[in-house]
């Protein structure tokens, strides 16, 4: 289960696409170099105990390879239909801590029995802040405790028209010139000649990226 915290004034606000292309981040992968210099870095809810009829489940819908579902803000949680999300109370309460009233919550599963399957690709408006959220905080549990603080990173992140660092303190190379020849037509923005790129491993502090914009 992914569970994706957006930028938003609503439900109809997350837009989803629909792509095809399965192999696009293997080329974009393969498109761009990466640089990554790592520098030192030194509003609470409650789980209500209400019962939800039928009627008050959040619609789960299929999208691609995922069934999804869409809570338009926090508390709209507790109304994902547990057959499909599990949602504890630790996770909700997790969400509660860090993500405000200008959030939603796009939640995914893969379907059962899928050998591969397509990104999921979705947009939304930015946040107020006016910089591009990139939702990387994770929640994890291992053995038996919540480990908040810090994470196992494993990301490459992929922007345009964004700053050289950001909020989490690494530096990315914008001078990356993407090989469109690489992808199907239909992907090819010509438009496009730079893409930053950043590569993010090993144990890192767990937050969320956010991009200052130009």
């Amino acid at each position: 289960m992914m569970i994706l915290p957006v930028p938003t004034g609503g439900k109809d606000s997350i837009e989803l696409h629909t792509i095809s292309y399965r192999k696009l981040f293997d080329d974009l992968k393969e498109s761009v170099q990466s640089t990554y210099r790592p520098e030192v870095y030194a509003n609470s809810y409650s789980l209500r105990s209400a019962a939800f009829s039928s009627r008050d489940t959040l619609e789960v819908f299929d999208h691609g390879s995922y069934r999804v579902s869409i809570a338009p803000q926090l508390e709209d949680l507790l109304r994902l239909d547990q057959s499909v999300f599990d949602l504890t109370p630790d996770l909700y309460h997790f969400f509660g801590r860090h993500y405000n009233r200008e959030f939603s919550f796009l939640c995914c599963v893969l379907k059962p029995g899928l050998h591969s399957y397509e990104p999921l690709c979705y947009s939304h408006p930015l946040h107020s802040s006016g910089k591009l959220f990139v939702p990387t905080m994770h929640y994890h549990v291992h053995n038996g405790r919540i480990e908040t603080d810090v994470a196992d990173w494993d990301h490459l992140i992929y922007s345009t028209n964004t700053s050289e660092k950001a909020n989490l303190g690494f530096r990315s190379n914008y001078n990356n010139e993407i090989k469109w020849n690489r992808f199907p037509s239909d992907y090819q923005k010509f438009n496009v000649t730079s893409v930053r790129c950043a590569k993010i491993t090993g144990h890192q502090k767990n937050q969320d990226i956010a991009f200052e914009l130009w």
